[in-house]
């Protein structure tokens, strides 16, 4: 059985896919989002947006009219064709993930690019290090809360200590690093956690993991598809 710790409407997507693979699973979502619903000016500005949730806000501020002329750099296939689908054409970089962002960027953004990051309180501090590197104007816009759990579900705990989780997935590395703690609050033995294959989407996702000891797995791209294959060529159950 897999453990799938996505958002829940996430979750229950991937959750059908696996059950296509012949492949029980459960769910934990470990986040929750709270969109802000204060209206912030984006004009003359380039627009960053690395999550789903930013364009959330876009549309329940109804922002999104106005920023139809603003030129985006964003990360993620579906985001940007979300994106494109509102209306916002004029997307200098469409990235997969924060490496191959940088990678584009450096001939891109400079000095006189004046950037705003749609975010949350939780962000990727490394992606904004290495854009301040190019000397570009960058400037975080709070416009969601990542509010994290505060518990396991008991189902989830006794199959972990029962060592019914044949591997467990991660989207993001604030999944995994609450996961660890709530872990560590319930008393899961690290043997336990030893024995679980962890699926990231990312290096920078599963490093912690790995450093740690963990079986982590890596998929070829930062995707859905990808993790679906890895899952598929792992022989997962």
């Amino acid at each position: 059985m897999i453990l799938i710790t996505r958002p829940r409407k996430n979750s229950l997507e991937f959750q059908k896919k696996l059950e296509k693979l012949n492949i029980n699973s459960e769910i934990q979502e470990l986040s929750k989002f709270k969109i802000s619903n204060s209206e912030v000016p984006l004009l003359n500005c380039i627009i960053l947006i690395t999550s789903p949730r930013s364009l959330d806000y876009l549309v329940k501020t109804k922002t999104i009219e106005s920023c139809k002329k603003n030129e985006f750099i964003v990360i993620g296939k579906k985001t940007t064709q979300r994106l494109k689908q509102l209306g916002c054409q004029n997307i200098l970089i469409s990235a997969k993930d924060s490496a191959d962002l940088i990678n584009k960027s450096k001939s891109i953004i400079n000095e006189r690019s004046n950037v705003r990051f749609l975010c949350s309180n939780v962000f990727n501090k490394e992606l904004i290090s290495s854009l301040k590197k190019m000397k570009c104007k960058i400037k975080l816009v709070r416009v969601y809360e990542t509010i994290k759990v505060q518990k396991l579900k008991k189902s989830v705990i006794k199959n972990l200590m029962n060592d019914k989780f044949s591997a467990i997935v991660f989207f993001s590395k604030f999944s995994l690093m609450v996961f660890l703690e709530l872990c560590k609050l319930e008393k899961v033995p690290k043997s336990c956690l030893k024995r679980i294959q962890y699926i990231c989407v990312s290096q920078r996702v599963g490093e912690f993991a790995e450093n740690q000891g963990f079986n982590v797995h890596y998929s070829l791209n930062p995707s859905e598809p990808s993790m679906l294959g890895l899952i598929k060529n792992l022989k997962l159950k």
